[in-house]
């Protein structure tokens, strides 16, 4: 009998740990009701009641809201890990730290128990969320302008980068910088633009007079004027020689030539000719085109799937694309039926299955149904 009784015991505190672990699993998404804000599942199913003042996205199981406009730390079951009243500021959790800032303005990063783990300098103005063991910070700095042989005094900011134990990992030197996305990310010193890797180390000095991100192991870059790409180990792999192009997407990037825009592959070879007005990435094989202001669709082959229509579009996923027609939104299949009605300020595009919206002035969602999120009883 004791043994049955410990059993049940072990049953069900194994039971509360598997519902808190779905609970942290499952993806929810912030929606507002009343000036409040809760939570929905991808259901669409209201799983955190409007209660909050705010709500931020979760991210590792830990989204920051706040109650009586002071923050406070959360996880889905809604237990509090930092309480209101701590401090003045708290961002994203990440890699089990998360920056804070009290009510004399001193910054630090606490854990899931509130400790303090790294110190900021007094000067320390901004610190942000840790990716691949770094997190971003910044100061204040005066700039020095000579302007009709005066010097004008303007405040300016420096970046530097972190680690998990608070030690710096380069000097405040860049003019601004990026949190790390998949192990890179973007930094400028003066008007140049380069790369740092995750062990803060310069993979593309910053020499490119624009950069974009990476996006298929290429980022587009300007140099002189023309634009090419790089690959994440800083070389060149593809000569700059366009006069603008975009990320790569699905093997493809939009180039411009003539003021005109086409594809190109990751060879830089061109496999759609620069014969539109604009172009958008391809998404699930078909890509946006624009003629005469208006945006139509072509397959990879350059094949005219959808005549140029719609005032606006965004690019296909989950088989459903938003697009605008007489100054209102709705969404599309593959085929141009209307799937959700043309009744929305802005649809923005299709994650997971859902996509946010604007109806009537008040951020929802819409499933691929067409079907407003959440589903308000």
């Amino acid at each position: 009998m004791d043994f049955y009784f410990s059993g049940m015991r072990i049953l069900i505190f194994l039971a509360a740990i598997l519902v808190g672990n779905i609970a942290l699993a499952q993806k929810l998404y912030p929606f507002e009701k009343k000036d409040k804000w809760g939570y929905m599942n991808q259901e669409g199913t209201i799983v955190i009641n409007p209660i909050y003042d705010y709500a931020d996205d979760f991210n590792e199981g830990y989204a920051v809201v706040a109650l009586g406009n002071l923050p406070c730390l959360i996880d889905a079951n809604q237990k509090r890990y930092i309480d209101t009243g701590m401090y003045q500021y708290i961002g994203k959790y990440s890699e089990g730290l998360c920056s804070v800032m009290d009510y004399k303005f001193k910054r630090y990063y606490v854990n899931l128990k509130a400790e303090k783990v790294i110190t900021l300098d007094k000067e320390i103005y901004d610190a942000g969320a840790f990716n691949s063991g770094l997190a971003k910070v910044s100061k204040k700095v005066d700039e020095v302008e000579k302007k009709f042989g005066v010097d004008i005094t303007n405040m300016g900011f420096k970046f530097a980068y972190i680690n998990n134990k608070g030690e710096y990992q380069c000097e405040f030197k860049y003019d601004d910088a990026e949190d790390l996305n998949e192990g890179t990310a973007r930094v400028k010193v003066g008007k140049k633009f380069g790369f740092i890797n995750a062990q803060c180390k310069e993979i593309v000095s910053p020499t490119y007079g624009s950069i974009t991100e990476f996006n298929e192991d290429l980022a587009a870059i300007e140099l002189d004027g023309k634009y090419g790409f790089i690959n994440k180990q800083g070389e060149e792999a593809i000569k700059p020689q366009f006069e603008f192009a975009a990320l790569f997407s699905e093997g493809l990037a939009g180039y411009s030539e003539k003021d005109k825009w086409g594809f190109i592959d990751k060879s830089g070879k061109v496999v759609i000719p620069a014969l539109y007005d604009g172009v958008k990435p391809f998404g699930e094989g078909m890509a946006a085109i624009q003629q005469i202001g208006k945006w139509g669709f072509i397959d990879k082959t350059g094949k005219l799937m959808m005549n140029p229509f719609y005032e606006n579009v965004g690019y296909y996923n989950d088989g459903v694309c938003p697009v605008q027609n007489k100054g209102k939104w709705g969404t599309i299949n593959k085929d141009g039926r209307i799937v959700a009605p043309f009744d929305f300020e802005f649809i923005g595009n299709y994650e997971d299955g859902i996509a946010e919206v604007i109806f009537r002035d008040i951020n929802l969602y819409l499933d691929l149904r067409g079907n407003l999120l959440p589903r308000l009883k």
